[in-house]
């Protein structure tokens, strides 16, 4: 038997989360044949049989399912304590943890980085760039830029700024192909719209033709300025693909943007610096 890895409680916790060795492994950034191996690892410290290996899916047994639900009070109590330890610190500096939609981190927010890490030179930066919405709870992000407000209560939102939608084409597209005839370009969420995408939708009236869907931003602008079809996205971002106005009357669809960390930061000096920088980010001004 294997002496306990604490830290293996967190691959267990991720594959009740998720649903799936895949999933969890694509949070963790590794391989699902990691998580595989991490929670056999847990199974044999524990002497417990945590999961069941079915065809096509991995789900708890009920020594997994009361063991997670340990795992995650103390998991709650260790980020509860770094987010204590976090906000008494007097100083700007430490670690600090910034998520955002990928494109928006890369376009909006990295360009204005440089300045505010030498202004700061005491913190030590990551930047995300996330598909999905972290959970600041369980630390995976101290502060997070979201385009819906949050609903948890815990978390102190802010908004700083909007990003404006257009109905996107490559010039090419827009020129050659009448507004009924357009074809648009979607996020893989099913039959589900994201808000700018339903907007987009009530302009084009039917027939709604979908040419492709992605669950990645840049693959959308880069195949739509490949002349894929049309999409609904933040201008600044068309701007940095060549894109244009592709719709007749230059309807637009503003989107909030949203920060949230949690309450038990408040006042803490990194986290309102950041936030004062990212607020920055989304003046119309500082648009690179």
């Amino acid at each position: 038997m294997n002496m306990l890895n604490w830290d293996d409680l967190k691959f267990l916790l991720l594959l009740e989360e998720r649903g799936s060795l895949a999933a969890a492994a694509k949070r963790l950034g590794v391989d699902h044949v990691t998580v595989a191996r991490r929670i056999a690892s847990l199974e044999d410290a524990l002497g417990a049989k945590l999961v069941d290996r079915r065809q096509k899916r991995t789900v708890l047994t009920q020594a997994g399912l009361r063991i997670a639900a340990h795992a995650q009070r103390m998991q709650e109590e260790v980020h509860a304590l770094e987010r204590t330890a976090s906000s008494i610190r007097p100083e700007v500096a430490g670690p600090l943890s910034i998520s955002a939609p990928a494109l928006v981190a890369a376009e909006v927010i990295a360009p204005h980085l440089g300045a505010f890490l030498q202004a700061h030179p005491a913190l030590e930066v990551t930047l995300r760039g996330d598909v999905q919405t972290v959970s600041i709870t369980r630390r995976e992000a101290d502060i997070s830029v979201r385009l819906s407000a949050p609903a948890d209560p815990t978390l102190i939102r802010r908004q700083v700024g909007t990003l404006r939608y257009r109905f996107l084409a490559s010039s090419a597209y827009a020129a050659e192909t009448a507004f009924a005839a357009y074809r648009y370009v979607l996020f893989d969420q099913g039959n589900d719209l994201l808000p700018h995408e339903a907007w987009m939708k009530s302009l084009a009236g039917p027939p709604f033709a979908i040419a492709l869907r992605s669950n990645d931003l840049a693959i959308q602008l880069a195949s739509v300025a490949a002349g894929a079809g049309v999409v609904a996205a933040p201008e600044i971002l068309g701007r940095r693909f060549g894109l244009v106005d592709a719709h007749p009357e230059k309807a637009f669809f503003d989107r909030n943007v949203w920060l949230c960390w949690h309450e038990d930061q408040r006042g803490q000096p990194a986290i309102e610096a950041a936030a004062a920088f990212l607020a920055g980010c989304f003046r119309p001004a500082a648009a690179p």
